[in-house]
């Protein structure tokens, strides 16, 4: 079974090379990316933080893009050019064919990560040599990969979203829509929370608690704070119980994307 997922995974993972998606996102990533070595020369103080933020946007962005204009289309293509009924006239399910996707995608989104982390610190390393301690005054190693961890979990539990909306709709078009009115509510979700809790409003209250168990706080996933920060807690500190949390709810959700695969007509 393992083996099946893995090669369906290389075919998704070759024609996204083709295609040239990656390489694409990446030259316009690296554009904006060292585009940070002129905007820090605009901020009058607090330049570490400024630009990390900067160079951290600039990879959720990039991931963004990815998963809205190439991660759609891989499954919408799939349907539309009825590459999907190739797929599964082979000796592989519709489970393996949901996992395999969903690995080949998240590979890529890796690899993406990868490369603009490794430019993304290279610049802010530039930077903090080009200015004094007083304005960066701390580059961490872990913190920074903490980060870039978050963003990717984030990534992660969109792009199953992504999978589950799929599953559900026909069209690429749709799955985008919804795709992007599931991230707004999950960003807004949070601020709502906070904007009713000291009005009384239990029952209210309640009930947008209750919906972080189909909208996760991506906001627990951020921290892009802690890059400049002075070293503080450990790292196992933040991943832990974050990563197993990320690793439940992407689980739970291509389970039941399977599912609706099983039972769904693909004609």
């Amino acid at each position: 079974m393992l083996a099946k997922i893995w090669n369906l995974a290389l075919l998704v993972i070759l024609d996204g090379l083709r295609r040239h998606a990656l390489i694409a996102l990446l030259v316009l990533a690296f554009l904006l990316e060292t585009g940070g070595l002129f905007f820090f020369q605009f901020i009058p103080r607090d330049i570490g933080r400024a630009s990390a933020d900067f160079i951290l946007s600039v990879g959720w962005l990039t991931g963004l893009l990815f998963l809205l204009f190439h991660a759609i289309q891989v499954v919408a293509w799939d349907e539309e050019r009825r590459t999907i009924h190739t797929l599964l006239a082979r000796p592989i399910s519709r489970t393996q064919y949901v996992f395999g996707i969903y690995l080949a995608l998240a590979l890529l989104l890796l690899a993406l990560n990868s490369v603009l982390a490794v430019i993304g610190y290279g610049i802010l390393d530039i930077i903090q040599k080009s200015v004094k301690p007083t304005y960066f005054t701390s580059l961490s190693v872990g913190y920074y990969a903490l980060a870039w961890l978050g963003l990717y979990l984030i990534e992660l539990m969109l792009l199953a979203v992504i999978l589950l909306f799929s599953g559900l709709v026909r069209g690429g078009f749709k799955v985008l829509l919804l795709s992007v009115s599931y991230y707004f509510i999950c960003t807004g979700l949070p601020v709502a929370r906070e904007a009713v809790k000291g009005d009384g409003g239990a029952a209210l209250a309640g009930i947008l608690k209750g919906m972080a168990a189909f909208f996760p706080d991506f906001s627990r996933f951020d921290f892009k704070s802690l890059v400049t920060a002075p070293p503080g807690r450990p790292l196992a500190d933040y991943v832990g119980g974050d990563c197993l949390l990320a690793a439940v709810y992407i689980a739970v959700l291509l389970t039941v994307t399977a599912i609706i695969y099983q039972q769904r007509d693909l004609q």
